[in-house]
């Protein structure tokens, strides 16, 4: 009996270190808190980055005063717009530009030609759109001079742009004198910007 005993007790010794150790290694090799923190790092959406100007494009196309894509404002005109929005907005991004004249005179100048070429190729491209050219002068002279010669200012124009190719039907012309002017003020300064002729737009 005590031999029996003898030879049962090492194997119970054996078996207890055994389990002891197996249950260490289970307690010491558990990493599942560490690999849930990796997986939820692995997951977390990157940043988002937002650009604090949105970048738009400069390019400037013939469609921007159809009713179409407006490049440079990134959006589009509605149909809403009244010839005014559209005038000022043809204006901003230098589709129209005021043609000024000398003391007196109706006749286009040199230093003003390149700029009202650009004007006429610009209603080339955009052969829907139709204006009205204003003609203006400045406060001195009497009231029916000035209306006269801001008609024939603006009718100068008129003349200029047809030459162009631009179809005549497209322009209107009309005066207002001094009766609208562009600057207030009673110097050579004001009144050099007060004899112009504008561009309206009427029709798009």
């Amino acid at each position: 009996m005590k031999r029996k005993l003898l030879a049962i007790f090492p194997v119970l010794f054996l078996s207890l270190v055994l389990a002891t150790g197996c249950q260490k290694r289970v307690e010491t090799e558990d990493l599942s808190a560490g690999t849930q923190a990796t997986q939820a790092q692995e997951t977390a959406p990157a940043e988002t980055i937002t650009p604090e100007e949105k970048v738009e494009s400069e390019v400037i196309t013939s469609e921007d005063i159809q009713n179409t894509a407006d490049a440079k404002l990134g959006g589009q005109y509605s149909a809403a717009n009244t010839p005014a929005d559209l005038t000022e907005k043809a204006v901003e991004k230098g589709h129209l530009y005021t043609i000024y004249f000398d003391f007196d005179k109706y006749s286009i100048r040199e230093a003003d030609m390149d700029l009202l070429t650009k004007n006429a190729k610009w209603l080339g491209a955009n052969t829907r759109t139709k204006v009205r050219i204003e003609g203006h002068a400045d406060e001195r002279g009497e009231t029916d001079y000035n209306l006269a010669l801001g008609d024939k200012r603006a009718r100068s124009i008129k003349k200029y742009l047809s030459d162009m190719g631009i179809a005549a039907d497209r322009l209107d012309v009309v005066s207002y004198g001094e009766e609208k002017p562009a600057v207030e003020g009673h110097d050579e300064e004001a009144w050099s910007k007060n004899r112009r002729a504008e561009f309206v737009i009427t029709a798009n």
